[in-house]
């Protein structure tokens, strides 16, 4: 890679699905030594988005630790322990023998078994050895190869004055260390104990003074596990995390036992046997405890859940009486959560909206794209020219899902621009689609608006199918005529009915 051209760069950037940085890195003529000399810094101001920033990085990082990881092999070779090189050489005469004649080998073999007594079983041993070897060193590569990050200005002055760091600039200096850290494992949140050690032992090597009274060590290297621990804490809140618990019969502070045995239908006969008939004050610390919590980012899902069942009347209520959305918003903001839109819907209907939808696209997405109808439109053009691109098979039939998605209103002769706006600013009060990017799987974003303005973000087409057709039922909404015929067939699948 160091002696590669700019032309040569360029391809290697269209074979890793990113054509286009060709442009910009053809016009700063960045060549192979050019591209492994790149700092943070420099790829930031050469990149904009930081999805292909992180993919460059770790394609760079990659590069970088194969080849450190290749030059410390060879010197781990030729310094290796005498026991290591007995085991090389056995192995190497033992190869030698096998290709001699059958004489030779037969005293090779006794001399051999005279010397140190049963052959067979050493070499086996041996060999296991050299493969445990191998082994362990290809998983503690990263961590021969370990170098600090390149912290930032002020950070680095505080350093350079030896001058102990208060606790915000403890906390920059773990957040980079632990970002470095999961770089270079590749994206995992679960270190080892000794990769833990190496970073800390790299940190106090660097800066001795950071070891205070000699109990720094533990003390950084406690501060770094915290740090893990957060980055890894809210993926257990996360929505998506979430509905595939619940689809896969889990729920969070309950056992996979007790979760299956709870089915959809019982969660409608759990809020109608509580007690949901509450008025002024009680209401009033439900909305407001609900009004609290959406603004954490750590949230309690299950007294979400609760909450949502006891104050379900009164929404209800509103919503039948033609209430304002943003008033309804503003009193039960978890509505725009994708997750309890969902789970609303499906206390209203008995229906996993999710589930169903992702049937409906599997099931009906190759259908849709053959029909003549669809040939020449723009998104289907759009589609063939990315397919051209791809080769995995989950990347293909997640472009020709949301494809059949965007095509729904043209195959029954609907208006395109009251289901989805591809591309382009959402012009219309009902609930509709914005999709950017539909086909580009690194920079693609769905989200779902209500009188033009933004009520959630989704994270594929699956999604926002479904996010649409619940809105219409969970805020009763009666659906556009222009889109009438789109939105009766998608609900015909949905409840199972015949549609007329």
């Amino acid at each position: 890679m160091e002696n590669w051209s700019v032309d040569e760069v360029c391809n290697w950037l269209r074979q890793r699905n990113l054509g286009e940085l060709v442009p910009k890195f053809r016009e700063e003529e960045v060549s192979g030594a050019a591209l492994l000399a790149l700092n943070d810094r420099m790829i930031q101001q050469l990149v904009k988005k930081i999805g292909h920033q992180a993919v460059l990085m770790d394609l760079i990082n990659k590069y970088q630790q194969q080849k450190s990881g290749l030059e410390s092999f060879t010197y781990c070779c030729e310094t290796a322990s005498p026991k290591f090189s007995e085991i090389t050489s056995r192995t190497t005469d033992r190869q030698t023998v096998n290709s001699s004649g059958p004489v030779e080998q037969k005293k090779y073999l006794c001399s051999t078994e005279n010397e140190e007594g049963l052959i067979d079983h050493r070499v086996l041993k041996q060999k296991k050895n050299l493969k445990s070897f191998f082994a362990r060193y290809k998983k503690l590569q990263w961590t021969s190869s370990y170098t600090l990050p390149d912290f930032p200005y002020d950070v680095k002055c505080i350093l350079a004055e030896k001058k102990c760091p208060d606790h915000s600039m403890r906390i920059r200096i773990i957040e980079f260390l632990q970002a470095d850290m999961t770089k270079y494992l590749e994206g995992s949140l679960y270190p080892n104990s000794q990769q833990y050690n190496i970073v800390v032992n790299a940190l106090l090597q660097a800066y001795p003074f950071l070891n205070e009274d000699g109990n720094g060590f533990l003390l950084w290297k406690r501060a770094l596990k915290d740090r893990f621990k957060y980055v890894r804490r809210p993926i257990e809140d996360d929505e998506q995390v979430l509905r595939n618990k619940c689809k896969f019969g889990h729920r969070r502070g309950q056992t996979r036992k007790l979760s299956a045995e709870n089915k959809p239908e019982d969660v409608k006969v759990q809020a109608e046997e509580e007690p949901i008939h509450l008025e002024g004050s009680a209401i009033d610390v439900h909305i407001k405890w609900l009004k609290q919590e959406y603004m954490k980012t750590q949230r309690n899902w299950k007294e979400v859940d609760n909450r949502m069942n006891v104050t379900m009347e009164i929404r209800r209520k509103m919503i039948s009486d033609k209430a304002p959305l943003k008033d309804i918003l503003r009193l039960f903001p978890f509505l725009r959560c994708p997750y309890q839109l969902f789970r609303e819907f499906q206390l209203l209907t008995h229906t996993d909206i999710y589930k169903k939808t992702a049937e409906i696209l599997e099931i009906y997405s190759e259908n849709i794209l053959s029909l003549y109808v669809v040939r020449h439109n723009p998104i289907n053009i759009m589609l063939q020219e990315n397919l051209k691109q791809h080769t995995e098979e989950d990347i293909l039939k997640y472009m020709k899902m949301t494809a059949a998605c965007l095509l729904l209103p043209d195959v029954f002769g609907d208006d395109s621009d009251l289901f989805a706006a591809v591309n382009e600013e959402v012009k219309v009060a009902t609930p509709v689609l914005e999709v950017k990017n539909p086909f580009n799987v690194n920079s693609c974003e769905f989200a779902l608006y209500m009188e033009r303005e933004e009520l959630a973000q989704l994270d594929d087409c699956t999604m926002a199918l479904a996010a649409l057709i619940a809105a219409f039922h969970v805020f009763d909404i009666p659906c556009p005529k222009k889109i009438h015929r789109t939105l009766n067939f998608l609900e015909s699948l949905v409840f199972e009915v015949r549609s007329p």
